[in-house]
């Protein structure tokens, strides 16, 4: 007989009472029709229930998805007809082309069910050969920008495609002159849709390319020097010999995409090719490129043109004067030329023609032009006509112009000295038109806005050299009622009609612009997003022509001030991208602000702090250049130039309360803006544009100016407020080329030991190895055992990873309140240590028995410096899996060390117990809590978009850290097993070893004995931070190697000897 025994927990259960069964449905949700659920208008709120939730799991979506629980919902149709080639849950990449005035790369986009939510570079095609930079990763966030302009604009108000064409049309057609202002176009289907604008108008049509930084030197040396105004091709990846002058071209100077690539396959001294290069740079400001040289000399700009002549003569055998500080380095660098010839490279970044023509003499002599310089395949990008803009500037004052049109630039904001912004305001031009995607400082001020779509979303061309040509796809339908500058310019001209989202008008002109530049296959160029073009036929050869030497820059007086690009905020293009304002500067760690820098040494003899906590900030300071003051704080920067003080460009946009992005502005501590004294949000920083000066028609970025304290204090936000790693060899690594040619292993990289007894009780060291008090987990030989190595040579700081690991794996943003708290998110940081006076190399003690710690802390007045990626280590005897009280973080059977969000209880004894400091908790419920709403993409119906529906939204309360990206590791497997074979080595891949420019970053199955990881692992350079604790971590680091001449070091490396005799050389 069956059991018809009845089990209840009470009466109304037992009843079925009317109460019981309403509460059991609201429990136990009943299945909705498709209708009924988008019917129902709580999905319009914010923030989703679980039940609503897991209602909407079983819809494909078109629009956006859901990244997590958390996530709100936005309504969405399933598909009825899915598209081709999107799998909902697969991702889709696509292969296409940044470029925004300044940077440029072959890119490789990836989109999640038709959203873009990630950008890294193309290694298999282009010129920059895979390399990106911290600014091109974070565009992907600006397409999910809600104050973008997303609709064209008449007078500031809202209005339609067909008015405002109507009145632009007539206007434009109907002018007596006309001038487009631009940053340099390097489309060529662009550039013929603006010649056919320029024909519509009935009068004079004026194309003036304006770039924010200019290189207009370097075109008007080359004219001098070769008769054509133009700018080579550099290749770092020949020169043995490179010599930098104010040139930072790992980061912001031409083309570092290129550059760093290059630069990288030259740091490696264990390369095939047996040569590593060496590098000398003269610079004011340390930079990142100064910060990587092994050798680098403190040099104010007005010492420049004596490094040069004296570095010109040392090569001709003639005798020169040089300031004494620089004679050592410059002898050194004169020595490294002769020895090397046309392999080496000389590169200078000041905007003087003078200048630019001493290079040019240097590199002719030396012969490099045919070698490192490449004449014949011109770079393009940077065409900035200054002195056409200055006449434009005096015509727009006069009144001489009927419409002034913008794309791409905004010059009331970057132009030196107000000059445009009073020009425009002067209401004397009949019709202005921007094309900008923001209603920005120049936007503000234009009768018409007609924003442009973001890269993302449409087709565009790019010729960046004369050998290049490339293609831009778009990766999602536009999300506004924009239109394509080409299309418009067409439009206006009379040449095209208006398409909406789904136009072809530009596809179209590029289609018929690429047939009449190349015939390769148009299909195969947009799968590969670029093709390299036939050497066009040479009339003449270019041959080189000593002329007189321009005029050098003016004698300064009082203090130097320098104005430079941060690696990431640039020229203020990305002032609105939260990711790059919480990105800590590469050099001095601060996020949120930009500052003067000045040398410590020269700030405690005039009274400036040199010391900042959470608590505690820095001393103020009012620079004063060419008429014009701002106040910031004053940052301690050991390498600043004595008697010179550096402010970044780029920051103090929106100052007149333009909406060029919600994250542009400060915030207060518990949310909403900092107000100014106007009722306006406060800027971040200040705009220093206005401080450049134009002399013979060139843009100077340094001047002489006045500084002076100010009273109170400024709070920074800093990840890393120490600069030193005192000695700590356990740590960093470093040596020289000459001793890891000519010793063993043992003298740069020697095995920690421990003292113990053998069984003749003698007294034997043994290697930290063979002493283990922990159950060892079953991951050697066995599966999968995933790792990591990063070789501190060449490793160049630059934060790419930083920013990938953040756009990856979905980390919030926390804005400055909580970064100088110590609440950083991000998974991984890069420390960056300065070498001390106590150190004979960055970790390594000069005298073991007078050292002092005191002393120690203190950086160097101009130190070597090295950057270490650092990030969840996964040691195979993890101290916080052995203090996490319920479990939340275990080990894997691969060697990882897991979290599991759902089960973490917050006590953070994890954290506490971890010797690297890599774990993160999240104090706040960051995509909801209003002190982020400015700030937090996730707490933006467009911005939440971004986020990566793979990994999940950490709650308020949880631990989290670097899971050596677990999704793509999964993703892997399941498409090896798919395809029916073992994972192949480099099929899995970090978002931080994606984006690393150098191929710093290596990551693989570590049991794979034939593994670039194992290999990596078991080179001589190899070591594991902290190796001593006997955590056993599953990440390696390979010993900083610079390319210099130590003798301390020398004496203090050296190799133990053996019972054997054996040095243990490791060649």
């Amino acid at each position: 007989m069956a059991n018809t025994k009845k089990y209840w927990k009470g009466i109304d259960e037992l009843k079925e009472t009317k109460s019981f069964q309403e509460s059991k449905e609201s429990e136990f949700s009943q299945s909705n029709s498709i209708e009924s659920f988008l019917a129902d208008d709580q999905l319009s709120e914010s923030s989703t229930g679980r039940r609503d939730f897991l209602k909407f799991l079983g819809f494909s979506v078109a629009a956006a998805t859901v990244a997590a629980c958390e996530a709100p919902v936005i309504k969405a149709v399933p598909y009825v007809m899915k598209p081709e080639n999107v799998t909902p849950g697969m991702p889709t990449w696509y292969a296409s082309t940044y470029y925004d005035g300044s940077s440029y790369a072959s890119i490789l986009v990836k989109t999640r069910e038709a959203r873009p939510i990630f950008i890294k570079g193309n290694k298999h095609f282009g010129i920059t050969k895979g390399s990106v930079t911290p600014s091109i990763i974070a565009s992907v966030l600006g397409v999910y920008d809600s104050e973008r302009i997303k609709n064209p604009l008449k007078g500031g108000k809202k209005s339609s495609w067909g008015a405002v064409d109507k009145e632009i049309s007539s206007a434009i057609q109907n002018a007596n002159k006309v001038a487009l202002i631009s940053n340099t176009v390097i489309s060529p289907s662009t550039m013929a849709a603006i010649s056919e604008l320029g024909s519509a108008v009935k009068g004079e049509f004026e194309h003036i390319q304006y770039d924010a930084i200019s290189y207009s030197a370097i075109r008007k040396a080359n004219e001098s020097n070769f008769g054509k105004s133009f700018i080579p091709s550099y290749d770092f990846s020949k020169a043995k010999t490179i010599i930098g002058v104010n040139a930072d071209f790992l980061s912001t100077w031409l083309m570092p995409t290129e550059f760093a690539a290059q630069y990288g396959e030259t740091r490696n001294p264990e390369s095939d090719s047996g040569w590593m290069s060496k590098h000398f740079q003269f610079e004011s400001v340390m930079s990142v490129t100064g910060s990587n040289a092994d050798y680098r000399a403190m040099t104010k700009p007005s010492e420049e043109e004596s490094v040069l002549k004296y570095i010109l003569a040392g090569l001709r055998g003639m005798k020169g004067t040089i300031p004494s500080s620089l004679k050592k380095t410059a002898d050194l660098a004169i020595k490294s030329l002769q020895e090397q010839g046309k392999e080496s490279l000389v590169v200078c970044g000041t905007n003087n023609t003078g200048l630019q023509q001493l290079v040019n003499e240097i590199n002719q002599q030396n012969g490099a032009y045919g070698s490192t310089i490449d004449l014949y395949n011109e770079l393009l990008m940077f065409q900035s006509e200054e002195a056409k803009l200055m006449n434009c500037v005096k015509g727009i004052e006069s009144g001489k112009y009927d419409v002034v049109l913008f794309y791409n630039s905004n010059p009331v904001y970057s132009f030196p000295k107000d000059g445009f912004k009073k020009a425009l305001k002067s209401k004397k031009v009949k019709v202005t038109v921007s094309l900008n995607s923001h209603n920005d400082e120049t936007g503000t001020l234009c009768t018409f806005n007609c924003p442009d779509h973001h890269a993302l979303e449409s087709w565009a061309d790019y010729q960046p050299k004369t050998n290049h040509y490339a293609i831009a796809q778009p990766t999602i339908r536009p999300l506004h009622n924009t239109a394509c500058a080409l299309e418009s310019f067409l439009v206006w001209s009379g040449k095209a009609e208006r398409g909406g989202k789904d136009s072809t008008v530009a596809y179209d002109k590029i289609k018929e612009t690429f047939s009449n530049i190349s015939g390769a296959d148009f299909k195969m160029v947009m799968h590969n997003s670029c093709v390299d073009l036939p050497q066009p036929m040479l009339e003449d050869s270019i041959s080189f022509n000593s002329a007189e030497l321009a005029a050098m820059p003016k004698k300064t007086t009082g203090t130097e001030v320098i104005t430079y690009q941060k690696s990431a905020i640039g020229a203020g293009i990305h002032a609105n991208n939260p990711w790059l304002h919480e990105l800590p500067d590469p050099i001095t760690k601060v996020t949120w602000d930009n500052y003067i820098t000045m040398n410590p040494v020269e700030m405690r003899k005039a009274g400036y702090k040199t010391t900042y906590d959470q608590e505690n900030g820095l001393s103020m300071a009012k620079v004063t250049v060419n008429g014009v003051s701002v106040t910031l704080p004053i940052y301690p920067l050991p390498g600043q130039a004595p008697g010179t003080v550096g402010i970044a460009l780029g920051y103090g946009r929106g100052g007149n309360g333009e909406k060029i992005g919600k994250s542009a502005y400060q915030t207060a501590e518990y949310g909403g803006y900092e107000v100014s004294k106007n009722g306006k949000p406060k800027s971040i920083g200040a705009n220093v544009f206005p401080m450049l000066s134009t002399d013979n028609n060139e843009v100077y970025y340094s001047n002489s100016g006045k500084i002076s304290k100010v009273d109170g204090e400024y709070i920074i936000a800093a990840t890393q407020i120490h600069h030193t790693v005192m000695g700590r060899h356990s740590i960093v690594r470093e040596t020289t080329k000459e001793i890891f040619d000519n010793k063993g292993k043992e003298a740069y990289n020697p095995a920690h030991t421990l003292q113990t007894l053998d069984d003749d009780l003698n007294h034997v060291e043994k290697p930290v190895s063979e002493f283990d008090i922990w159950d060892a987990h079953p991951v050697e030989n066995v599966g999968h055992r995933w790792g990591m190595s990063i070789d501190l040579s060449s490793c160049i700081g630059c934060s790419n990873c930083l920013v990938a690991c953040q756009s990856e794996n979905n980390v919030p943003v926390v804005g400055k309140d909580e970064v100088r708290r110590g609440r950083e998110m991000h998974w991984l940081r890069i420390d960056r240590y300065f070498a001390s006076d106590e150190e004979a190399a960055v970790g390594t003690k000069k005298n073991k028995n007078s050292f002092s710690y005191d002393q120690a802390e203190i950086a160097a007045l101009n130190p070597k410096v090295v950057h270490m990626p650092m990030m969840c280590q996964h040691c195979n005897h993890a101290p916080c899996e052995t203090v996490c009280p319920v479990a939340a973080t275990t080990h894997s059977n691969e060697g990882l060390n897991q979290m599991t969000y759902n089960r973490c209880i917050g006590t953070r004894y994890c954290s506490n117990n971890c010797p690297y400091k890599v774990r993160r908790f999240n104090w706040f419920n960051y995509p909801s809590y209003k002190k982020f709403t400015e700030i937090n993409p996730a707490q933006d119906d467009l911005g939440r978009m971004v986020l990566n529906p793979d990994v999940t939204v950490r709650s308020r309360g949880v631990m989290e850290k670097c899971s050596f990206c677990v999704q793509r590791i999964q993703a892997t497997k399941l498409k090896s097993k798919i395809d029916k074979k073992k994972v192949e080595d480099g099929a899995f891949s970090t978002a931080c070893a994606d984006v690393c420019p150098t191929n710093a970053i290596v990551v693989g199955d570590w049991n794979d004995v034939n593994s670039k990881i194992r290999t990596s692992s078991e080179s001589d350079r190899s070591y594991q931070a902290l190796e001593e604790v006997g955590i056993r971590p599953n990440v390696w680091y390979k010993v900083k190697v610079r390319n210099e001449q130590n003798n301390l070091l020398s004496k203090l490396q050296v190799e133990k000897k053996s019972h054997h005799g054996s040095n243990n050389k490791h060649h």
